[in-house]
């Protein structure tokens, strides 16, 4: 870099003009040159930048990946400077002249790429780097505030640079499984929240002809339930993510306790969703002045004449009103779908009749479980065609978002950003979410049955860490080497309604060329 600022053949000049000096003391030497050659004032604390750089490229410590507590970066460097340099060494060219002031770079080896990197740190990395040297901990009783918050946050982001090493604790994706040939983007890697998927009852005003689950569960008491929320707080805390709560059913406000639970998971300053049917301005009102959800979501299963056979008549009337109560008390408005052989042709005239009334329209296909097993998919061919037509439809209709995984095949195809798949994460099964039913049953996906736990016996740490849980965190072996991993992996609802074997077998839809 100190060549490329003064210039090759000016360069050598002076290199040659201090005769065989050590390396070490090279910085010294232009310091004392600075006036006799004209050079930039910032250029002895650029070589010493350079310097350090060197050093830790010729290092061979040895980075991990995990740590039993947070540590600091073994190859970690920092150097005060007063001049603001790093701008440099970014792959963008830094705008003007080099400008004075103060500046700590940082210098290390990242453990899940394994290359130098270099960059001014933030007060966030400060502020992290801090809390690791004194060893502090967040209590996860006492420590509720904003500032447990900031602190979480900014470890999380510092340990996705990778200037920390991670404790085994903290949610993380298995590296050496996942990630060999894919990108190794640390925001895949490490989820920033932790969702629970709550079925507080399965009582439900419907009767959809594919529901995968019309069982009768004693649901818990508010007690129970207050129990769980103050357990997830605790499992948040310790794990250093953020948590949000998706109350769902059947359909949530008909259980009992639903506006207490509501009221205390915002106490517990985790962020909110609803699943649920349409319900009237009162309930919907009352929701609004607990805690405004960060989305409602209803679903239609196709246009109106399809829908109101799976639904129930005057459904999709419904739900076009509900959707714009939605806006007017300026909630964000979304739809689900479940994608069949019989409907697949009206998601598209669906997406075009709901644009201004839902800010969002997604699907999942369909998990032959339950009585959706009386339904079917379509072939492989024409899901593979109806998503490269879902995907051009989507540059033109801004309500269209992504959830199949699959899609991301068309993206790559196209040289498109791929999206961060179904949870944001791929599949997110027992990763960064759990589904908990009624009675306290916990799974790894509510799509299909997938049991690892029951919250009213055991607490969500016990769960999460269990092999039952593990085994759906490693996902489907058939994926191993798909450079879309981290991305995809599959659906393992499709896969266990079509009878395959969810640990091994790809999925039966997947089209990518490997």
């Amino acid at each position: 870099m100190s060549r490329c600022v003064t210039g090759t053949d000016r360069w050598d000049k002076i290199v040659q003009s201090l005769g065989s000096i050590k390396l070490s003391e090279f910085q010294d030497a232009i310091a004392a040159a600075i006036d006799k050659f004209s050079l930039p004032p910032f250029l002895p604390q650029l070589i010493h930048l350079e310097w350090e750089k060197y050093q830790v490229t010729a290092e061979q410590t040895a980075v991990p990946n995990v740590a039993e507590t947070f540590k600091l970066n073994p190859t970690l460097h920092l150097v005060a400077l007063d001049w603001k340099l790093s701008g440099l060494f970014e792959n963008s060219v830094q705008n003007g002249p080099v400008q004075s002031g103060r500046e700590v770079s940082a210098i290390w080896r990242d453990p899940v790429s394994k290359s130098v990197r270099l960059k001014a740190i933030s007060k966030e990395n400060l502020l992290a780097l801090k809390f690791v040297e004194e060893d502090f901990r967040i209590d996860p009783v006492t420590d509720t505030g904003a500032n447990s918050e900031i602190i979480a946050q900014s470890l999380r982001q510092t340990v996705k640079e990778g200037m920390i090493i991670p404790s085994r604790l903290m949610l993380r994706r298995d590296i050496d499984v996942l990630c060999h040939s894919n990108p190794k983007n640390p925001d895949l890697i490490y989820p920033d929240n932790f969702t629970l998927q709550w079925h507080v009852t399965n009582v439900c005003d419907l009767h959809c002809k594919h529901c995968y689950d019309r069982s009768e569960q004693s649901p818990l008491t508010c007690a129970q339930g207050k129990s769980i929320l103050s357990d997830l707080k605790r499992f948040c805390c310790e794990r250093y993510v953020g948590g949000h709560v998706c109350f769902t059913g059947g359909n949530p406000l008909l259980y009992p306790h639903f506006f207490e639970l509501y009221a205390a998971a915002r106490e517990h300053g985790f962020s909110t969703s609803i699943l649920g049917n349409p319900t009237t301005i009162e309930n919907l009102q009352r929701i609004v002045d607990i805690q405004k959800p960060t989305f409602f979501q209803v679903s239609l299963e196709g246009l109106e004449g399809h829908n109101d056979f799976i639904r129930g008549k005057g459904f999709f009337k419904r739900v076009f009103t509900f959707l714009d109560l939605l806006h007017k008390l300026e909630v964000r408005a979304t739809v689900m779908l479940t994608l069949t052989k019989d409907n697949i042709d009206q998601i598209l005239p669906l997406a075009d009749l709901l644009r201004g009334h839902a800010d969002n329209l997604a699907f999942n296909r369909l998990a032959s479980v339950g009585e959706g097993a009386n339904l079917l998919l379509p072939s492989k061919r024409t899901y593979a065609d109806f998503l490269k037509a879902y995907v051009e439809a989507s540059k033109v209709n801004p309500i269209l978002g992504y959830k199949d995984n699959l899609i991301n095949i068309v993206l790559d195809r196209q040289g498109q950003n791929l999206f961060r798949g179904c949870t944001r994460y791929g599949c997110g099964a027992a990763f960064n979410f759990i589904a908990v039913l009624p009675n306290g049953d916990a799974h790894a996906c509510r799509k299909f049955p997938s049991p690892i736990g029951n919250l009213v016996t055991q607490n969500i740490a016990e769960i999460y860490d269990s092999p039952a849980a593990i085994s759906y965190r490693r996902g489907i072996a058939a994926c191993d080497g798909c450079r879309l991993r981290l991305v995809c992996g599959g659906c393992f609802a499709v896969l266990h309604g079509l009878g395959k074997n969810i640990s091994k077998d790809r999925d039966p839809y997947c089209f990518i060329d490997r």
